[in-house]
């Protein structure tokens, strides 16, 4: 915000007024007060959150007004900016006040650094304190550690000399920076008193451990050395995950060489993808191990550096695309040290189906050149990740289906452009849905709902679009058409009813979905479900709502409604790979939904997705998304493998149906089915509120692969039958 006054003035001090508390507004973070006499280059005048806590502070819970304000300037200017750092996505203000000072204040030298980019300087303060934070948040778990070593005196000293230098730590807001750890010199020096702890308990200077693989790890965690093994069992023609951690004791960087032995393919296997596991920190302050870059290869190993006192995690995908069924036994090597992993994968002699039978969509808006985070640059490589990922059913904006022109009784006069949308479904060849955000409004092509204008335009505009799908050989029911978005308001819900009346009237095949945010669906207008081909719910909300919550949804299905979960629950590297992602899936089958769908696959909340200091909350994509590249990451991977997992319990229904309508009787099928209704409960059973969706909650994360594997060894039995 920039006040300007018509000559240069004393300003006393500086009042804002603002309220949080409620609806996910926070309070200020900082607000930072920037003068200047020219309006080219400022200096901070203050910093007002902190200046005004003498004055009192806002409350620690509820809403409330607050006001902020200090007449402790001191300075003088023609142009005043306030920068306001949110605590989230939103601030809010209805008053500010410039206080005028003593005319001595304009002799007073404008002193301090010369902005002139006052976002740059603002991000710059930004990273520097969220770095400090890392920095500070390590010390002290290291601090804690080493309280607890018998030689600690020294290593004590080492951690107060860099806490000591914390403060002073400043970091430019390059667009290249990435939030790696370690994140300096500094962070190196106090993980180093990290491994010279670590080198008190453990003899070897390379230790090899492991969790399950979808549990969380952190970079001050002590390592659990034990023998180490991967085991990966599947079938033919899909894609698992295993996960071995390697830490460094040693007083220097480790240079670590991966080969494989035994296997087909030679030390390194074509079939198995070697991805180097770095933490990366988090708008939240949470180091996570969510991004799979590939790790360095030569032809001969795969190499990776870890510096002392980390833990870099190796994850290994396996394809069983060109693999014969059977059973490959080997091993991974890992040097220095002639470290040995046992290795087995079995594949099992059946096929995984090419398409899978679940929905997948991410709100990705791959239409446009640069929307949310996807950019010209990045759009084919995401595209191509997404369906490697068996996402098929893309999104895009209101731009791929403009309305086009009518005369005032609503006689289509100039039709659509159909230049977007041909553009947009040529990037997705094979996808088996089109989604598009049409964003309704209050008038369509300039007419208001409840005239014939209206009715005549939009039975047009639909039926137009339907004619123009076949001559593209794509089928009405393809395009789905979400009107408002998380409609829960009976002012939205009308409009929604309005344009669907008319669109279904007309029967051009086209589906409407919505995905309605009424927590209480019985308030809804009736008509809202009625207009509906699709519903798709918040499964958070599902499963905090109970029984009566799906029940509803379940009579709606019952009457031919399609029924789609979605997720849509903030910053994703810290939800779970495996309750918050490949879970999803289970409910889906569960509840017989036939698709899933996650905010949002393009969203790295304006940021990399490898530096979400310069995020406001944190990227909501489930992989790592830069202007110009794109990296797996766990959370993606955990959704092809609910979605394969998904398939497997649609395999063994569809063998059981299949026997049953052969009339064929076998015990088999008695103990199929029982792993069918059991078995999923098992796995979603965990999910008691949707807070056990935070990655950070304890849970058992082997259940799903328990239940898959006896669900594989069902399908085995009744094969033949």
């Amino acid at each position: 915000m920039l006040f300007r006054s018509q000559s240069v003035l004393p300003i006393a001090g500086l009042s804002f007024n603002t309220a949080a508390g409620a609806a996910e507004v926070a309070w200020p973070k900082e607000i930072y007060v920037l003068v200047s006499e020219d309006g080219r280059f400022y200096v901070q005048a203050g910093e007002l959150v902190q200046s005004s806590s003498g004055y009192g502070r806002p409350p620690g819970q509820g809403y409330a007004v607050h006001r902020y304000w200090t007449d402790q300037l001191g300075t003088h200017g023609r142009f005043v900016k306030i920068v306001v750092c949110p605590d989230g996505a939103f601030t809010f203000t209805d008053e500010i006040e410039i206080f005028r000072g003593e005319d001595a204040l304009l002799a007073k030298p404008l002193t301090g650094r010369k902005i002139s980019d006052a976002a740059w300087f603002v991000n710059e303060i930004q990273f520097s304190r969220q770095v400090q934070r890392r920095l500070r948040d390590d010390l002290a778990a290291v601090r804690r550690l080493v309280e607890q070593s018998p030689k600690r005196e020294g290593l004590l000293k080492e951690l107060a000399e860099v806490e000591r230098q914390i403060p002073d730590v400043q970091v430019s807001p390059h667009p290249d920076f990435r939030a790696v750890l370690p994140l300096n010199a500094l962070h190196e020096r106090i993980f180093a008193v990290q491994a010279a702890v670590w080198r008190n308990k453990f003899s070897s200077p390379l230790l090899i451990w492991q969790k399950p693989r979808w549990d969380m790890v952190s970079p001050v965690e002590l390592p659990t050395p034990s023998p180490a093994r991967v085991e990966v069992v599947m079938m033919k023609n899909e894609y698992r995950g295993a996960a071995v951690n390697v830490s460094n004791c040693d007083s220097i960087s480790a240079v670590v060489d991966l080969s494989f032995t035994g296997l087909s393919g030679g030390p390194q296997p074509p079939w198995i993808t070697v991805h180097d596991v770095p933490f990366t920190d988090t708008r939240s302050g949470v180091p996570v191990m969510a991004a799979l870059p590939v790790a360095e290869s030569n032809g001969q190993t795969y190499r990776i550096r870890i510096e002392p006192g980390l833990t870099r995690q190796i994850w290994l995908t396996f394809s069983s695309k060109e693999l014969a069924a059977g059973d490959y036994l080997g091993g991974l090597t890992i040097q220095p040290g002639s470290h040995h992993v046992p290795l087995r994968v079995r594949v099992y002699p059946i096929a995984f189906p090419d398409q899978p039978t679940l929905h997948v969509a991410g709100w990705d808006y791959t239409d446009r050149d640069n929307h949310y985070d996807v950019t010209k640059q990045n759009r084919s490589a995401l595209i191509q990740h997404l369906q490697e990922h068996f996402v098929d059913s893309p999104w895009a904006t209101r731009s791929v289906m403009p309305n086009g022109e009518y005369d005032k009784a609503g006689n289509m006069l100039v039709p659509p452009s159909t230049a977007k949308f041909k553009e947009w479904i040529e990037r997705w060849p094979r996808a088996r849905n089109f989604f598009v955000y049409v964003a309704i409004g209050p008038r369509f092509a300039g007419f208001p709902p409840g005239t014939p204008a209206f009715a005549l335009a939009v039975k047009n505009w639909i039926t137009w679009w339907a004619r123009q799908l076949a001559e593209w050989s794509i089928r009405p029911q393809q395009l789905k058409l979400l009107r408002l978005d998380e409609p829960n308001q009976t002012s939205e819900d009308d409009l929604i009813v309005a344009y669907g009346q008319i669109i279904r009237e007309a029967r051009s095949g086209i589906e409407l979905w919505e995905d309605v945010a009424w927590r209480e669906p019985w308030r809804a207008r009736p008509a809202l479900y009625a207009v509906c081909d699709a519903l798709c719910p918040q499964l958070s909300v599902w499963i905090d709502q109970g029984k009566p919550f799906a029940d509803f949804y379940l009579q709606q299905q019952s009457l031919g409604k399609a029924l789609w979960f979605y997720s849509c629950s903030g910053a994703a590297k810290l939800l779970d790979p495996y309750a918050y992602y490949l879970m999803q899936a289970w409910f889906c089958w569960q509840y017989r939904a036939c698709g899933s769908a996650f905010w949002a696959f393009g969203d790295s909340d304006g940021a990399s997705s490898w530096n979400e200091y310069a995020a406001r909350t944190g990227a909501n994509t489930p992989l790592f998304l830069d202007p110009t590249t794109v990296t797996a990451g766990k959370h993606m991977e955990a959704i092809r493998e609910g979605i394969e997992d998904h398939e497997y319990l649609t395999m063994l229904q569809g063998k059981i149906d299949e026997l049953e309508k052969r009339q064929i009787q076998h015990p088999a099928m008695a103990s199929a089915k029982q792993i069918l209704n059991q078995g999923v409960a098992r796995v979603t059973g965990v999910m008691t509120s949707s807070s056990m969706a935070r990655w950070q909650e304890t849970k058992d994360r082997t259940v799903a692969d328990q239940v898959r594997e006896e669900v594989l060894e069902q399908l085995m039995n009744l094969q033949g039958l």
